[in-house]
């Protein structure tokens, strides 16, 4: 289970709010329980700031659960975190802490349960953290081999600890009388910085009121350290004077956080590494130049920055006008590295990819982590919002037709001029994925010299532009007319798409795979795919994470009720007709029995006709566990989708060893067997559908039905069958 986190606030009401939209963002935000510590106001001047911020937290949403503790009279921070602190750890086995003026990105939750649960057991550490200094300061060098450093001083800016560390520290003081004469001990002491032994003194003496070099002293006391990440995952908003000891200081201050960065990589807890200790400890002590090198550092700089601006540009035109040619075994391809069903289906078939072949690369127009072998824009940097916004010019010739339905068409007419192109790349062999939303033309893979191996996600590879065709059958010839355009003209954009990919793919060796035997023959039937190789490769997952968990432990933990039907339904955009949600909506509605429905994913239902059952949204679950843990708490996964390849989220709930029920369209039927794994409706009847629902809910033999969905998904979809499967397939084309 996720660690608790407890906040501690006073009279910052924006702070405050800013605080918990950040940690709401957190991946892990739903599974955790937040415990918020509102203190009470020090004078009557304070009391309306006071009352704001227990309005903002009892008003909040997103997590797990939220208990907001109202402190009556002012206890001040030092003992509203000691007595707080204390209370908590006393029901948990470790926690997260954060003050009101600390914004978190969304991996913090994830990074800070990682290292409690990686130093638990060693009892070289002492605490962990999310914040870190900033690397103008404190630059580390890139060929240090971890994510995270150990220091000698604790940092009160987000940390985490267990019950058997914090009852070390003693908060009266014991230790100094011996202390203050241990000259030796001072020093070491010291070594988080010179003002570490002030501080204490301070505190003895009654000058400040500090918990935290307190619980910095028990760090040094029991010869333990506090765990710090390269780069910070927290960024302290209070260095504005808004409150005590917060003065802005670029020492501490952090302009942005990577939004996409999660450690993963823990250093050992017991030896911190020496340059890193020096570049800390000297933050903290920063001499002040003298006025002549003062003034010869301004005449350096006065030649340094033009002479670098002019390398820079050199460099920058040279790269542009010849950029350099990387030599790669296999170089696959997708938009996206893990956003959305296809990149998910992608990522992992490269995952299994590079087991074979090591030199294997993911080419993608945006990454979200630090994977090297990931080569694209990083998310939420500046070229990645630019290209973000890039995007859309793809979509202008769709102008032309403004009474098209607004259905989802690529008309691959512009590549987006901040992707990587593929000339980049002299490659062995190109896997292509989902190539939409600008990541490259058609006629750069007329280019190609290689076997092309294209995996299919949807129609779009062999039709004019649309991703699922619906009841219309121009691809089978050159498209035009095209319905998805609302286009009376024979010669239209669907027409020039289609012509432009037969030119492209004319002389190309091309091996097409698709998930599910219906889109095979579909392609089959494309006047671009007829008489091309077309295997039938299932996608795969890794079906030691979506695997069953305890179905009551899944309920317990959703909080969901323990006699009652639960049914889940899951896609990237819940109102997505082609998903399927208003059949859902309306077979519930035809439903004679109470149940809840969780769903999952952006957007929301019309479940305004739904009267028997309880809706849950869990909003978008990033993360595997979570989801595993959504499937294992149902009863049934529905999926009423209109059109659809191989689903993701059917084959994720069949490994949990979830029943599913679909519309028996496409590729549905090659992952539900009727009656077996789960219930296949007639299209598209929701009383049919309501009738499925209530089969599988009131089955007699529940156990049945789950182990035939468990092996369904280990024998067609895990993992090492996709490998397989691929390895064959690229050794084939490779001999």
């Amino acid at each position: 289970m996720p660690a608790p986190v407890a906040l501690f606030t006073y009279k910052r009401p924006e702070h405050t709010k800013a605080t918990l939209k950040a940690l709401v963002r957190n991946t892990l935000a739903r599974q955790t329980d937040v415990h918020i510590f509102s203190d009470g106001p020090k004078t009557e001047v304070d009391r309306a700031a006071v009352e704001e911020i227990r309005r903002i937290a009892n008003g909040v949403t997103g997590f797990s659960s939220v208990k907001v503790i109202e402190r009556e009279r002012n206890l001040g921070l030092a003992n509203s975190i000691i007595s707080g602190v204390t209370e908590l750890l006393e029901a948990h086995e470790n926690i997260i802490v954060l003050e009101d003026d600390l914004v978190s990105s969304p991996h913090f939750l994830s990074y800070m349960n990682a290292a409690l649960d990686n130093y638990r057991e060693d009892q070289s550490v002492f605490s962990v953290t999310g914040y870190t200094l900033p690397p103008k300061f404190m630059p580390i060098s890139k060929k240090y081999p971890y994510d995270t450093y150990a220091g000698y001083r604790c940092s009160s800016w987000s940390w985490g600890t267990w019950p058997d560390r914090w009852k070390l520290v003693d908060w009266d003081m014991k230790y100094f009388g011996s202390f203050s004469n241990d000259l030796a001990g001072q020093e070491k002491f010291n070594r988080g910085g010179q003002d570490m032994i002030t501080l204490l003194r301070m505190q003895h003496a009654h000058q400040i009121d500090s918990w935290a070099i307190r619980f910095c002293f028990a760090h040094h006391a029991h010869d333990m350290h506090c765990i710090y990440p390269t780069k910070t995952l927290i960024k302290n908003i209070g260095l504005d004077n808004s409150g005590t000891h917060s003065r802005p200081d670029p020492r501490f201050s952090h302009r942005s956080l990577n939004e996409l960065w999660l450690p993963r990589a823990f250093c050992p807890g017991d030896k911190p590494d020496p340059d890193i200790a020096a570049k800390f400890h000297a933050i903290w002590d920063l001499p002040r130049p003298s006025i002549t090198s003062r003034a010869a550092n301004r005449i350096k700089n006065q030649f340094r920055v033009p002479l670098a601006k002019g390398r820079h540009l050199a460099a920058k035109i040279k790269s542009r006008l010849i950029p350099p040619v990387e030599n790669v075994d296999i170089l696959v391809v997708n938009t996206y590295q893990k956003n959305g069903g296809a990149a998910r289906a992608a990522y992992r078939a490269f995952c299994g990819v590079r087991r074979h072949h090591p030199g294997a690369r993911y080419l993608t127009l945006f990454k979200e982590d630090r994977d090297p072998a990931v080569i694209g824009l990083a998310h939420n940097s500046a070229k990645g919002l630019l290209a973000q916004r890039l995007i859309r010019l793809d979509q202008a010739p769709l102008k032309r037709y403004p009474g098209r339905p607004q259905t989802f068409f690529s008309p691959a007419h512009w590549a987006n001029p901040l992707r990587t192109p593929l000339n980049r790349f002299r490659a062995n062999l190109v896997h292509l994925h989902w190539v939409g939303h600008s990541m490259l033309r058609v006629e750069e893979l007329a280019r190609l010299r290689c076997p092309v191996v294209w995996t299919l996600h949807d129609t779009w590879a062999f039709t004019g532009g649309c991703h699922y065709t619906g009841s219309c059958e121009g691809f089978r010839k050159q498209c035009g007319h095209c319905p998805q355009l609302a286009s009376l003209v024979e010669n239209d954009l669907s027409r020039d798409l289609m012509h432009r990919k037969s030119k492209a793919f004319e002389k190309l060796n091309m091996t097409i795979v698709t998930p599910s035997r219906w889109l095979a023959e579909v392609a089959r039937q494309s006047s671009l795919f007829n008489g091309r190789r077309i295997e039938v490769i299932p996608n795969g997952l890794d079906t030691d994470t979506f695997k069953p968990i305890d179905h009551d432990v899944a309920r317990r933990y959703l909080n969901l009720p323990p006699n009652e039907p639960v049914l889940l339904f899951g896609a990237h955009w819940l109102p997505d007709p082609r998903k399927g949600g208003d059949l859902l909506c309306e077979a519930l509605s035809h439903l004679d029995i109470p149940c809840t429905l969780l769903t999952f994913g952006e957007g929301q239902l019309p479940t305004e006709s739904i009267h028997r059952v309880t809706v849950r949204p869990l909003g978008s679950l990033t993360d595997d566990m979570s989801l595993a843990m959504a499937y294992s708490a149902a009863d049934v996964f529905v999926c009423p989708s209109r059109e659809d390849n191989l689903p993701n989220t059917v084959a994720e709930a069949l490994a949990c060893g979830t029943p599913c029920i679909a519309f028996d369209v496409n590729g549905l039927p090659d992952m539900i067997e009727h009656q077996k794994n789960g219930w296949l409706v007639r299209p598209f009847d929701p009383a049919d559908l309501a009738k499925g629902i209530r089969w599988l809910v009131q089955h007699p033999q529940k156990d049945e039905l789950r182990r035939a969905a468990r092996e369904t998904a280990v024998s067609e979809y895990s993992m090492a069958v996709m490998e397989e499967r691929y390895a064959a397939l690229y050794a084939d084309l490779l001999k």
